[in-house]
């Protein structure tokens, strides 16, 4: 079951950009809840397989984020993992905890809905357990973390996805430009409360609808009576994807462009020395991260969407 009801998605440190307070719209409702079965049954999953990394080696992001002095994970609890998609040559490399409440074949499932051109703007995704202090996850710089986020796996990660493609795939920044204020003008209501927080929200909330637009047969018309008064929200992103993007949020196609991978690091790296198990002359081979010539490389942006905190509404 999905329970986006307690969890919202990138809290603003994304953008300077804020709604005003007295900004008078509707919003059409708590949570965006609704729209997870049609995504769900209507985003095709790309076929792919897994490859789980040796015990010796670790991504230098997981390994950052095992060590962030907030929370501290032991790095032996942390599996990195290959998956390989049908429709890319370079795999995505994602790590997952062991006390995580999405297994890493869910996280697969998941991350292979997300259509190529979208998917291609993400760099590595982290599945941590719960810390006890609310955040639900964050993607800083195309790097996605992810805190106990169990069945909302998918909307969570098109919202995430989307904080990547409005920083960077496009000639500007759709929640930062001025189609984007002048479109929100047009309309009566918000998808969401949380949607209302900051244009960069507002765009990351839209997507998911705007998704659910594109992929599910009769659109978000088809499920939402009020749809025409968020319309020019979610179509906009529509048509800064097709006209700007080539149709990054649509199924289908083949990679073209991929951000370069952190780089592969001994666990031994890490001030955790996790019991001695990683000695330098029991290492094996290191696994080659790099991008497959001919696929074209996109340039990092540096950003932070915020850490998710529990109890906003997504």
């Amino acid at each position: 079951m999905y329970k986006t009801a307690n969890i919202a998605f990138g809290i603003s440190l994304l953008t300077t950009f804020t709604y005003p307070q007295e900004i008078d719209k509707q919003i059409l409702h708590d949570n965006l809840d609704y729209l997870h079965d049609g995504l769900y049954n209507n985003l095709p999953i790309v076929a792919h397989t897994l490859n789980e990394w040796v015990e010796e080696w670790i991504p230098q992001f997981c390994l950052d984020e095992s060590k962030d002095d907030e929370h501290g994970f032991n790095l032996a609890d942390m599996k990195a993992y290959d998956i390989n998609f049908d429709d890319c040559e370079a795999p995505w490399i994602v790590c997952n905890h062991k006390d995580s409440d999405v297994s890493i074949e869910t996280l697969a499932d998941t991350i292979g809905r997300i259509p190529v051109g979208s998917r291609s703007y993400i760099r590595h995704i982290l599945a941590l357990p719960g810390t006890g202090d609310g955040v639900a996850g964050y993607n800083g710089g195309d790097n996605i973390v992810f805190f106990d986020i169990g069945d909302n796996v998918l909307p969570a990660l098109i919202h995430e996805v989307a904080h990547s493609t409005d920083s960077h795939a496009y000639d500007e920044k759709l929640s930062e430009s001025a189609d984007w204020k002048y479109k929100v003008s047009l309309d009566s209501a918000f998808p969401n409360d949380y949607a209302k927080s900051s244009p960069a929200e507002d765009v990351a909330e839209s997507s998911i609808l705007a998704t659910y637009n594109i992929v599910v047969p009769g659109g978000y018309p088809g499920i939402e009576p009020r749809w025409e008064e968020v319309r020019n929200q979610y179509e906009t992103v529509q048509t800064w994807q097709r006209e700007k993007a080539d149709n990054i949020m649509t199924p289908g196609g083949q990679c073209q462009n991929r951000l370069e991978n952190s780089e592969p690091v001994p666990r031994s790296t890490g001030k955790k020395l996790l019991r001695g198990r990683w000695a330098p002359w029991r290492r094996s081979e290191k696994p080659d991260t790099s991008l497959p010539q001919g696929l074209g490389v996109i340039e990092p942006v540096d950003f932070n969407s915020g850490k998710c905190v529990r109890g906003h509404r997504a």
